[in-house]
């Protein structure tokens, strides 16, 4: 994050209020299908490349995409500006964080991780995104059915993650399942070769 960000949201209770009002704004516009249906979550959502493609290919969809970097996000939301897509939103926050104080009222259908930091050496391994915790919250997160879609190049993140998801109840990886949505973006361009998965929701919320 930013010093000027650090500087204006320096307590934790500061950021969790700054994401309550962002999800009262979305709320003021999507409409009642959207809260209904779910909406798609891209995680570390860069210049907004892929997410602004998707929404323009499903503009009935509700869109977020959240970034840690402020240029990254303010990038994306003048794609999103010159597109005029109502219901893509581009939100800079950190992803648990997101996660456990945006209004529970709004759940997600689809949560995209395009290209994640793989934290290759060992003991940064704790960093990585797709950990119990992490897929236990999104689960609580999500409506019925839906689908957590992960691609990387890194071979060790992806074994990583295969194994996460196989330890846990509340995924299932499903290999028969497409990628929802092809668009390439600058990591996947200069990659020779990547690897997916996506996995689906298989425990009911209570």
């Amino acid at each position: 994050m930013s010093d000027l960000f650090r500087e204006q949201y320096v307590d934790l209770a500061t950021r969790e209020e700054r994401i309550r009002i962002f999800g009262e704004e979305c709320l003021s516009i999507m409409p009642e299908r959207c809260l209904e249906e779910g909406l798609t979550l891209e995680i570390g959502c860069g210049h907004g490349h892929w997410l602004t493609a998707y929404s323009e290919s499903k503009p009935e969809d509700a869109c977020i995409g959240i970034d840690l970097i402020t240029k990254r996000i303010d990038k994306s939301n003048r794609k999103k500006e010159k597109r005029n897509l109502p219901y893509l939103f581009f939100f800079k926050t950190e992803a648990q964080e997101f996660l456990e104080n945006f209004p529970h009222s709004i759940s997600f259908k689809r949560t995209v991780l395009l290209f994640p930091d793989p934290w290759p050496k060992k003991r940064h391994h704790k960093r990585r995104l797709i950990q119990h915790p992490f897929l236990d919250l999104l689960a609580a997160r999500s409506v019925p059915n839906a689908e957590l879609c992960f691609r990387t190049d890194h071979q060790d993140y992806f074994s990583w993650a295969v194994d996460q998801i196989n330890c846990i109840d509340s995924w299932n990886l499903d290999p028969e399942a497409a990628w929802p949505f092809e668009h390439e973006t600058f990591f996947q361009n200069i990659l020779p070769e990547y690897q997916t998965l996506i996995a689906k929701l298989h425990c009911t919320k209570s």
